[in-house]
């Protein structure tokens, strides 16, 4: 039980750190940002540097795009992942991953929206490789929104081959997450990810990740080297800028409708990409914040694809009042409740009862069950 008068002492003692003020830290790097703009070479001078893996560009690193909302037919098809971790208080070697699923047609006579919620149970195996970890969970459990994204949009292209159609994500495409994983997990999903993905461009069907409240640094990183003048060491480049993301260097010169030019990443898991997947990146300002869009090469460099998917984003960003709808609506089927978790494990002992093989939780699950005051 929290007690609240000794945290809000806590707050108000931290409160300092925790609202400090970095404002002359953005003013800087804004500053230096515009510097960068300005310098016609500065491009040359990041490639120069590859081993920095700093993000590059086609066009001025200050191009400006006005992105209007699509007004002609289209289907959009979100998908979103919940699970409950196997929990070893619960005496159970089991977990459940529950993926929602939401297709979206505008401007089509019948079947406009399409709701869906599936289950999908796994019982762990001693001999599993990739073990029963949560770190491997989680990676499955984007290998069913890819692999469920996947075969939605190939039935909704095989009806309407013509019609424009549009996979967004719920997350980066650039697979951060595993990089630091163990050699077998990372390599397994990452080929999994990357299998599906090839799939998607094969069909030619665009694929969007969106991610609201980003806290990235990839222009933060140019500001710094630029700051720097590329100096050699990593340390003392990002002992720089450290309260400062590239939302707040946007914020400076995008308004809202508005999104950067495109950015390639060069972080160093992106080198496993097949070189049609490698992902590029903008931000884009709605009326409520700034959020990173992520597509893979086959999208960022095809102009009329690119301006198609960034046209469907802003659509449904209007259409969710700031964020868009069919994300939302996809989280929301896949949430896992508590109450959900509780019929998860009533059920599963339930059923260990039928086959006489009764589980034997933790005392401390059990004490908590059966716990008053």
């Amino acid at each position: 039980m929290l007690n609240r008068v000794k945290f809000m002492q806590e707050l108000s003692v931290q409160t300092e750190k925790l609202f400090f003020d970095h404002t002359s830290e953005y003013e800087k790097a804004t500053a230096e940002w515009k510097k960068i703009a300005a310098d016609p070479y500065f491009l040359q001078k990041v490639q120069a540097q590859p081993s920095y893996l700093l993000a590059t560009w086609e066009e001025s690193v200050s191009k400006i795009y006005d992105v209007h909302s699509f007004t002609k037919p289209y289907t959009l098809v979100s998908v979103d992942g919940s699970q409950i971790y196997p929990d070893k208080h619960q005496g159970t070697s089991c977990f459940l991953i529950n993926i929602g699923t939401v297709v979206l047609r505008y401007g089509q006579p019948s079947g406009a929206v399409s709701l869906a919620s599936e289950p999908f149970l796994f019982v762990g195996q001693e001999d599993d490789p990739l073990g029963m970890v949560i770190d491997m969970v989680d990676a499955k459990r984007e290998e069913f929104e890819f692999s469920t994204g996947l075969e939605v949009c190939s039935a909704l292209q095989s009806e309407q081959p013509a019609a424009p159609l549009l996979f967004l994500f719920d997350g980066s495409l650039i697979f951060w997450h595993l990089d630091a994983k163990e050699a077998a997990l990372k390599d397994y999903f990452l080929e999994s990810y990357c299998t599906f993905l090839l799939s998607f461009y094969e069909k030619r069907i665009p694929v969007a990740g969106y991610i609201s409240l980003p806290k990235s640094k990839d222009l933060v990183n140019l500001v710094r080297a630029g700051y720097t003048n590329f100096a050699p060491v990593v340390k003392d480049r990002t002992q720089h800028f450290a309260h400062t993301v590239d939302t707040l260097l946007a914020s400076s010169f995008l308004q809202p409708g508005q999104s950067t030019t495109l950015f390639k990443s060069h972080v160093a898991i992106t080198a496993s990409y097949p070189e049609m997947l490698h992902p590029w990146f903008c931000y884009y300002a709605t009326e409520q914040e700034i959020v990173r869009l992520e597509f893979p090469e086959y999208v960022a460099t095809d102009p009329l694809l690119l301006e198609q998917t960034l046209s469907i984003v802003a659509d449904q960003v209007v259409k969710g009042n700031g964020y868009p709808v069919s994300i939302a609506e996809a989280h929301m089927l896949a949430l896992v409740k508590g109450s959900d978790r509780d019929f998860f494990y009533q059920a599963v002992e339930r059923q260990s009862i039928v086959q006489k093989q009764r589980i034997i939780m933790s005392q401390k699950s059990a004490k908590k069950k059966r716990m008053s005051v």
